[in-house]
């Protein structure tokens, strides 16, 4: 690990006076540390944010719920309120990694991890490590994704993520000192984030912008340094949910290879949104670069309609030489959670 410096900040809008192009932000640290370790992360600066008053506030009802982005995993999953109103998002942060993990990992640092490729890891060339291509492709591909079709093609690891995909989060993101987003960042999203929703900008603050889910990860195939459309300085402040989904009925199922303390094959969030005739809302994770939604085209029961929903989800799938069994895997969970 090479040397760096230390910094802090009390305020997520000192972050942008904090953080150049060569410097990043941790909080519970459990991916950073990991990445810096192995050399693929070589910060000037590694800026705190833990120590950001009132960052990690959770508040949950049938309101709907905002959580701080410095929230625990482990506090998200035991809360109560969290239980009761998004019982997929409380299984989703209890699936994440082991118990230590979850008593240190923030919800805006799992959103934000990088991939878990082996050769990513190990600094093999390819397309996220400055290289072109995917060695993967004709190398070890059996824990990747189905879906999505490069140039990577290592499935992002959150499994928050995907309930946050399935319960229509709304991402608030701090905006840094550099302007605009990312490149490869649509058209749409961009005009998204013009339209700040913090009216008061102090000192050159560019303030703030609602995210989805889906926009959040728009390039994550496509950039190389990052998953996120965030760029340097840009740090999540808020994770916000709608009250049209508080106490809906909801599930988030993960099929992994060992029992515990494993990253996703494969999982699915499904929300029922409230009322007769409505259809439900499912993600796939472990399966793509991001949290995959699939589209239903038609409402219904039981289980002849649920194994047309799953066979329909999957039905793009392209999987690699050595994961096809992510396709029947996927398809069977899709079927057992819809009617579940």
């Amino acid at each position: 690990m090479e040397n760096f410096q230390h910094d802090e900040v009390t305020r997520f809008a000192d972050v942008r006076r904090k953080v150049g192009r060569r410097d990043v932000l941790i909080a519970g640290g459990t991916d950073l540390v990991p990445l810096m370790r192995d050399g693929l992360v070589t910060p000037r600066t590694v800026v705190n944010l833990k120590t950001i008053r009132n960052g990690a506030t959770i508040r949950a009802s049938r309101t709907g719920a905002t959580f701080g982005a410095l929230a625990l995993v482990a506090d998200i999953a035991a809360h109560a309120g969290v239980r009761r109103a998004f019982p997929s998002l409380a299984a989703a942060c209890d699936a994440v990694g082991t118990p230590q993990i979850r008593n240190m990992a923030t919800l805006g640092g799992n959103l934000c991890q990088r991939i878990r490729c082996w050769y990513f890891r190990q600094n093999v060339p390819c397309h996220k490590t400055g290289s072109r291509g995917c060695p993967a492709v004709e190398g070890l591909n059996e824990y990747l994704g189905i879906l999505g079709g490069g140039p990577c093609h290592a499935p992002h690891p959150s499994d928050p993520a995907v309930a946050l995909a399935a319960l229509d989060a709304t991402i608030v993101v701090r905006l840094g000192r550099f302007p605009g987003l990312a490149p490869g960042v649509s058209k749409s999203i961009r005009s998204r984030a013009g339209r700040r929703t913090d009216p008061a900008r102090k000192r050159g603050d560019p303030g703030t912008i609602r995210l989805s889910i889906s926009d959040l990860y728009a390039t994550a195939h496509r950039r190389g340094d990052s998953e996120t459309i965030l760029r340097p300085g840009d740090v999540i402040e808020q994770i916000r949910l709608p009250s049209r989904y508080a106490g809906a009925r909801q599930i988030y199922v993960k099929a992994t290879q060992r029992a515990e303390w494993d990253f996703a094959l494969v999982s699915v969030a499904v929300v029922w949104p409230r009322g007769r005739g409505s259809k439900p809302r499912v993600v796939l994770g472990g399966v793509a670069p991001q949290p995959w939604e699939v589209e239903i085209r038609d409402a219904g029961k039981g289980k002849a309609w649920a194994q047309r929903v799953a066979e329909a989800a999957i039905g793009a799938a392209r999987p690699l030489s050595q994961n096809a069994y992510k396709v029947d895997l996927a398809r069977n969970l899709i079927a057992e959670a819809l009617v579940s």
